[in-house]
């Protein structure tokens, strides 16, 4: 989902009529790229690349994965899972040719809410075209090529959690079988997962093993693919900004903050006082033209300009974000998790304990610099929740900020 700047250098803009023409000169070159969910329909494992929410994590590094003690809330002591992963491959470093960003949370709202820097955390993990567990791509459309077929590397898979996916180097003591990376999540299996009634069963059904599945699946968050697609301005907004364009066009002396841009009937509006965050007025306005959208990626990498993420509120934002330790480079805004998120990953919004935020912001290493030994890079991420002074947007608000954004620009 990296930013790519587009150069069509066969797209002939001769035939396009003036308004396309215009339509492809405000384009942006570095356009956000919106992910939605979506029904797998092909099994997301390691080798498909996935972008997805929860289930257990698809190893990019499949010979080497993160430990329980990587992933331990700080609050509670117990087993984070994962809240989602990210495909993000660039084309520098050599090193980033394949590229996936994971994102742990505790499930436990309380543990959030009492201190969400000890409740999340984010590793970076990447390997080069030219590596041991997966061929390069095919780029050739000769089908008698002689490339020589892949062989991958032969080696013992680490054991994983039958529940979370996470390294699991604790087994059960009566079948020996069925590995944990926690006693927590040890006691979940046995107890709520059906472990207890098959424990000691030579063989599973076909049946039985889907019901222990899916009770395992209940435990952790719900697995959907993640698409993405470049964000795009809806219909009222194109309609507005023809509607200035064209003003501009024939009034050529007159101000574009002129009443005169004010709609018949409108005259209160411009002047009345609306007590809202206009920060979280923006968020309403651009989550509101795509509403399911769960994640905006907006990469800062090479030479791209500075970008701001989409804040919820105007305070409690980042003072600095800390340098990579590895490299000492700076890092970068990379994509934000909204809140919408929650809506598709089991979480139950009434319950006490209930997961909650307005937006997370992850923030990665802009250099995308060698992992080395390390295998894994931990990032930065900053939790932002709604301002007491949010409100729903509404027609009448939305058409004034639009004006005042115009105003402004």
């Amino acid at each position: 989902m990296s930013n790519k700047v587009l150069n069509d250098t066969d797209s002939d803009v001769s035939d396009l009529d003036p308004k396309e023409l215009s339509q492809v000169n405000s384009y942006d070159k570095y356009a956000c790229q919106l992910g939605y969910i979506e029904d797998p329909e092909t099994p997301l494992t390691a080798d498909t690349f996935p972008s997805k929410s929860g289930g257990k994590p698809a190893w990019l590094n499949p010979e080497h994965i993160l430990a329980i003690e990587d992933v331990t809330c700080g609050n509670c002591e117990q087993p984070m899972c994962l809240l989602l992963q990210m495909y993000t491959p660039e084309d520098q470093p050599a090193d980033a040719f394949h590229r996936t960003v994971y994102v742990f949370c505790c499930k436990k709202g309380s543990c959030v809410r009492q201190d969400w820097t000890k409740s999340f955390r984010v590793f970076r993990s990447q390997l080069p075209c030219d590596n041991p567990y997966y061929p390069p791509p095919d780029e050739s459309d000769n089908e008698d090529s002689n490339s020589q077929p892949f062989t991958p590397k032969s080696f013992r898979a680490p054991t994983q959690c039958v529940i979370c996916g996470i390294s699991g180097s604790k087994f059960c003591s009566k079948c020996g079988k069925a590995s944990y990376c926690s006693r927590e999540h040890q006691m979940q299996d046995w107890n709520m997962c059906r472990h207890k009634e098959f424990c000691t069963k030579s063989k599973l059904t076909e049946k039985e093993q889907a019901a222990i599945d899916e009770l395992r699946a209940t435990r952790i968050f719900v697995e959907k693919e993640i698409v993405s697609e470049p964000e795009g301005k809806d219909k009222d907004e194109e309609e507005e900004e023809e509607q200035a364009s064209f003003f501009k066009e024939n009034n050529p002396e007159e101000q574009t903050d002129s009443k005169a841009l004010v709609l018949a009937g409108d005259e209160a509006e411009e002047d009345t006082e609306v007590p809202v965050d206009d920060v979280f007025l923006n968020f309403q306005l651009k989550i509101q033209q795509n509403p399911d959208q769960v994640i905006r990626y907006d990469r800062v990498e090479y030479d791209m300009p500075s970008r701001e993420p989409l804040w919820v509120q105007e305070n409690y934002k980042p003072e600095s974000i800390p340098n990579c330790e590895r490299c000492h480079s700076p890092r970068t805004f990379e994509f934000q998790i909204l809140s919408t998120l929650l809506n598709f990953i089991g979480v139950n919004h009434i319950a006490v304990d209930s997961l909650d935020w307005g937006s997370l912001f992850v923030y990665s290493c802009k250099e995308n610099c060698t992992l080395g030994n390390g295998v894994y890079a931990e990032e930065v991420l900053w939790k932002q929740d709604f301002s007491q002074d949010g409100m729903q947007i509404g027609p009448k608000e939305a058409k004034m900020l639009r004006r005042k954004l115009n105003t402004q620009a």
